[in-house]
């Protein structure tokens, strides 16, 4: 059997849910003044210091643009499935299956904060500011909650806390690479600092429950129950969430040409596929309790190199080919949706099990969720 485990919490239970309250009314608090104060166009603080960091970067003749550019897009979509796929079959399948959970999660509650508050990008609001190089192309939609920092806090966040107490020098790098990618926005001007923060404190929150919700499948029997639990709560989210992406109302800005600024059918559309995600992730949760999956403890390091290579190509395959080919039969909704859901599923719920090590004495301790009791 695996050894490897990891700590059952980073903090006392007290101080846990504490955390928890205090980032869900920051979050709360922040999310209204978002849609009150911060839209006002006497607000101006947070893109002064848009401002004050694109003058340091005309200053410094972008000396630190090109790295900060790089820096950025480790919080980029295609980039944190790829982190995901790397650490699940390369490192710890225990810890993996946790971040698995944790983006697919964020992902939904992204999508649900963008459309709910529905700001506009720094630039929109301020014509001065100008993201450097591909940055502003690679920024679309609403600007609130930033979706590089929810990511970015799925992984390197999810990391500090899963590995808290074990290694001084991995929790230091994952704050840095954080803290890097969360300033990064800012840096380029393609987020506000509270684009910033909620994108941080939501997902921090999440991932606080999450370790809780991971302890409750790991005690005692009715794994498999639990699992189901979760996905059927799941379902009766999406569904509730669908609908209210479709019934609520957005604003529609225009610029001089006429021209929407953002398109809120588009975001609409955007947010299906982080419903596929969260759908995705909670039916893997419940597949594996089902078959035995891929355990890290169990196989030798070449072999995990070979499988975490395959797991990166199946992604990219699933990410660029599966919802445009889908598009071309289905509704653009129902298309996206799916497609989510395949990249999560399929990548950390069919493929584990299809790599799964055959040593004969291969019992798991490394999965998120043990097998189902006989």
């Amino acid at each position: 059997m695996s050894q490897e485990k990891l700590p059952e919490t980073f903090v006392s239970s007290g101080i846990e849910k504490l955390a928890i309250i205090v980032a869900l009314l920051l979050t709360l608090a922040v999310t209204v003044l978002s849609m009150t104060v911060f839209r006002s166009p006497d607000f101006r603080a947070d893109l002064d210091f848009l401002m004050a960091l694109q003058e340091f970067r005309e200053y410094s003749h972008n000396a630190f643009t090109g790295f900060i550019l790089f820096v950025t897009e480790f919080g980029g979509g295609k980039f944190t499935l790829l982190m995901l796929v790397l650490i699940y079959f390369g490192f710890s399948t225990r810890l993996g299956t946790f971040l698995v959970q944790v983006t697919g999660y964020s992902e939904m509650l992204n999508g649900l904060l963008k459309l709910t508050v529905c700001a506009l990008r720094p630039w929109v609001r301020d014509e001065l500011i100008i993201p450097p190089g591909d940055a502003k192309a690679a920024a679309t939609g609403y600007s609130f909650p930033s979706g590089h920092s929810a990511n970015a806090t799925a992984v390197f966040g999810g990391i500090a806390v899963k590995t808290w107490g074990r290694s001084r020098i991995l929790l230091a790098a994952a704050f840095v690479m954080l803290l890097l990618i969360l300033f990064s926005r800012n840096y380029l001007g393609v987020h506000t600092p509270q684009d910033v923060l909620v994108g941080l404190i939501s997902t921090l929150a999440l991932i606080l429950v999450m370790n809780r919700v991971f302890r409750w499948l790991d005690r005692g029997s009715s794994k498999t129950r639990k699992a189901w639990i979760l996905f059927l709560v799941s379902v009766a989210v999406s569904i509730i969430s669908a609908a209210y992406f479709e019934l609520k109302s957005y604003p529609e800005v225009a610029d001089a040409a006429g021209k929407l600024v953002v398109d809120p059918s588009k975001m609409v559309l955007n947010s299906y596929k982080g419903i596929g995600y969260y759908l995705g992730v909670s039916a893997a949760l419940v597949f594996l309790q089902y078959f035995r999956g891929y355990d890290t403890g169990n196989v030798p390091a070449l072999r995990r190199l070979g499988v975490t290579i395959a797991g990166m190509l199946l992604l990219l395959f699933l990410y660029t080919v599966v919802t445009p080919f889908l598009s071309q039969i289905l509704p653009h909704r129902y298309a996206r949706l799916l497609g989510g859901f395949s990249v999560m599923f399929i990548t950390f719920g069919v493929f584990p099990v299809l790599a799964a090590s055959r040593n004969a004495s291969g019992n798991s301790e490394d999965s998120a969720v043990p097998a189902p009791e006989a």
